[in-house]
Formats: structure tokens, C-alpha cells, sequence
């Protein structure tokens, strides 16, 4: 009887232990803002290659702007959110383009558009899947891989490194990694502390936490 009880006593220890391993768990809660104040600014970096009829060359132009999003939770569960977009512009275009006037919204509709949006949306669905925990590995629906590298920080918040990638088969038939985007994201920070999207082997768009705060 005595080692009967021990036996149950041992089984449920190990339970326990199981589910504080769990519960200790660190999964990235995405477009979750639990604090009552949170302050993120980005700087977001586009590359574009175009062909230089002068030099006879393609050329790489980056442009570079920063993004504001600050939240303040109201006593009623609502938020006070003020968004705002800071972009370099040339005499010409402030001439011809003035989406500018828009305010935060047409800046954040710049970061959240075309292959942007449509990555955001996709790592979204498996953030609360993939356990952050260095050399995790991931398969995701569309055939992508993730894998979690490193543990970075960002902007003075620690956060884990993930790289999503294909795997294709070479001329010579060696299996290669092809790197599509590389994510820096924290557990309770609800969005990215950066996004890098490659195509071909090369940056085209970086978007980098370079203030934070959350009270």
C-alpha cells in the first residue's frame, strides 16, 4: 500500500513538472498590447533596383522613413492611438505626391501593404505555435520553414532571432536553404522588434525597432 501511494505521489510530480515546463513556455503574443502605455518607432528601409541609362548600370535606391504607433489604454478598455510617418522626400516628389498629408494612417498602410502585409498576416497565424527556444524548428503551411537561430536584442528588448526559409534542390542535386525573411520578435511585445524580406539573396525591405516604451 505504502509503495502503491508512492508510485501515485511520483506520478504526480511528474505531471506537475510537465506543466510548469509549459507554463514556462515563451510564445510570441502577437498584436497583443496588455500594457497601459506602449510606444513603438520604426525605421523602415525599401530598396528598388532600377537601370541608370547614364552609367549604363542597375542601380539600388533605398528609401527610408519612420513609423510611429503609441497606444494608452483608457479606464473603459479602449485605446488612445496615435500613429504617425516620418519619410525623406526630394523637391519633385513633395511637388507631385502629397500622401504625406495623410497622416499615420497612409504611413502605416506603407508598412502593411504588398509583401508586407501579406507576411505580418502569415507569421501571425503561427506565432502562438512555435515555442522560442534556440534551434526550434517549424513547418508552416505554404511549405516555408522556420527556425529559431539566436537570441537578439532590439531597441534594449531581448527577443529571439527566427529565419523563414524554402529548401530546393540545386543543379547538382545538393539541398540549399533559401532564405526568405528573417523576424526579431520578443514574447510580450505584440508586434516585431525588426523584419528583414529578401528576394534573390538581397534585402528589400527592413523594418527595425529603434525606440520602445511600455509602462
Amino acid at each position: 500500500m505504502i509503495r502503491k501511494s508512492l508510485l501515485i505521489l511520483a506520478s504526480v510530480a511528474v505531471v506537475l513538472s510537465f506543466s510548469l515546463v509549459a507554463l514556462a513556455q515563451d510564445y510570441w503574443n502577437y498584436n497583443v498590447f496588455p500594457y497601459d502605455y506602449e510606444k513603438f518607432v520604426y525605421e523602415v528601409r525599401n530598396y528598388e533596383s532600377s537601370w541608370d541609362w547614364d552609367t549604363d548600370e542597375e542601380i539600388v535606391k533605398e528609401k527610408k522613413h519612420y513609423q510611429l504607433l503609441e497606444l494608452r489604454k483608457l479606464d473603459d478598455g479602449s485605446y488612445e492611438v496615435t500613429q504617425g510617418n516620418t519619410v525623406v522626400m526630394g523637391a519633385e516628389e513633395l511637388s507631385s505626391d502629397l500622401s504625406f498629408l495623410g497622416g499615420g494612417l497612409s504611413g502605416l498602410a506603407m508598412i502593411l501593404s504588398g509583401d508586407w502585409f501579406g507576411e505580418i498576416f502569415l507569421l501571425g497565424m503561427w506565432a502562438s505555435d512555435l515555442e522560442l527556444e534556440v534551434g526550434n524548428n517549424m513547418q508552416t503551411f505554404d511549405g516555408s520553414r522556420l527556425r529559431v537561430v539566436e537570441e537578439q536584442t532590439v531597441a534594449g528588448v531581448k527577443g529571439y532571432l527566427i529565419r523563414k526559409f524554402v529548401r530546393e534542390t540545386d543543379d547538382d542535386g545538393n539541398r540549399v536553404d533559401i532564405t526568405t525573411s528573417e523576424w526579431v520578435i520578443a514574447p510580450n511585445v505584440g508586434w516585431p522588434l525588426q523584419l528583414i524580406m529578401y528576394q534573390d539573396g538581397e534585402v528589400v525591405s527592413q523594418m527595425t525597432l529603434v525606440e520602445y516604451e511600455r509602462k
